[in-house]
């Protein structure tokens, strides 16, 4: 991408996984080796701590930005996550919100316009009101992505924040759009969940990401830890989930063409119309020497020339697409937050054309 993609996630009613969200999607188009920014605009900073920093400790922060800052860049900062940067919140942000008598509304779009070419997706975690903060990310943003929890209650207050992006169109930022509206805490034990699903496609249709977040306890521990879900648990349902979310994302800004990522693995190689098949090659290979491999391993390039199949075989599809020519597995057996050990396996016509080990490490 020449420019990047500025998506806001927001919604006032409060609990519905929006720094959950910006948190994974944020990681998860980092590990598909997007260039990503993550900007902490609500005062709690969950974002920050949420991925192990500590916003007290910080001399800089997105509050240089409502202070006229014109050095941007001395604002962000590093994470642990591969690809990902940060301008990390604070809790003064409340003080801009509460004593801002004359509001300006467009401090953060001024600052983001000067990092459009370096990243290729910027997503800012809003705070969970429609105050001076939101509106600011709303003139800034290029669309709001809208995380909404299986309820009776969201439909209502989908409304409002629906009314107040139409007033942002119409006044500050006409090329505004909703990216999606994503179904969050998902339990498909419960049928209520299921008939608010089928009442918000019903009402918003495409608007709907076929993602849908399931609820995964694993999502809130990750937060706790200072992390992603992919450093706490990455064979975990959550990090599945906003793996095919970002795909999804990515898919939408290059493709009209919608991809069957809100499904499960199995029904997607079921569904699929690809001609998959073994070679005849495959016994001479001699497959049964393939394995998972760990840190030690040095016979990747074996892999050079399996199917997709044979890949399946050896390694499971885990969250990959089916559809997509380019799939990555997690190859660590423990998870450190000081070192990050990706396998990115590329195809071309159905055979493995390139492999990359990818260590990302603390600096």
């Amino acid at each position: 991408m020449s420019l990047s993609k500025i998506i806001a996630i927001a919604n006032q009613k409060g609990g519905v996984g929006k720094t959950t969200t910006a948190i994974n999607l944020s990681s998860a188009l980092g590990i598909l080796e997007q260039k990503v920014l993550l900007i902490d605009a609500d005062p709690q900073a969950n974002a920050t701590s949420g991925l192990g920093i500590l916003s007290k400790n910080l001399a800089v922060s997105i509050v240089n930005l409502f202070q006229g800052d014109t050095n941007t860049e001395r604002c962000i900062l590093d994470t642990h996550s591969p690809n990902l940067k940060i301008i990390p919140g604070s809790i003064k942000l409340a003080e801009i919100e509460i004593n801002n008598k004359n509001p300006y509304l467009k401090y953060l779009k001024k600052a983001i316009e000067t990092l459009r070419n370096q990243f290729d997706f910027i997503i800012i975690d809003c705070s969970p009101s429609l105050g001076y903060l939101t509106l600011n990310s709303f003139v800034a943003a290029d669309s709001i992505l809208i995380p909404v929890q299986c309820e009776f209650y969201a439909l209502d207050g989908l409304r409002k924040l629906l009314s107040t992006i139409k007033s942002i169109k119409k006044s500050y930022n006409p090329n505004l759009t909703v990216e999606g509206i994503l179904m969050t805490m998902y339990d498909n034990q419960v049928g209520h969940n299921k008939h608010i699903i089928n009442e918000f496609k019903i009402t918003f249709k495409d608007l709907i990401f076929k993602t849908i977040i399931k609820r995964n306890v694993s999502l809130s521990e990750a937060s706790s830890f200072g992390t992603s879900i992919f450093d706490y648990k990455i064979n975990s349902e959550g990090s599945t989930n906003y793996l095919n979310l970002s795909r999804e994302i990515m898919n939408n800004q290059t493709s009209n063409k919608q991809k069957h990522l809100g499904k499960k693995i199995s029904q997607i190689l079921k569904d699929t119309k690809e001609e998959i098949s073994i070679m005849s090659t495959a016994k001479e290979r001699d497959l049964d020497n393939l394995k998972i491999f760990s840190l030690k391993d040095e016979n990747y390039e074996k892999l050079i020339g399996c199917t997709k199949k044979e890949i399946i075989v050896q390694l499971g599809l885990v969250y990959n697409d089916i559809h997509s020519n380019r799939w990555m597995y997690h190859i660590t057996n423990k998870v450190s937050l000081f070192q990050k050990n990706y396998l990115y396996i590329y195809f071309y016509k159905n055979k493995v054309i390139q492999i990359k080990l990818r260590r990302f490490k603390l600096s």
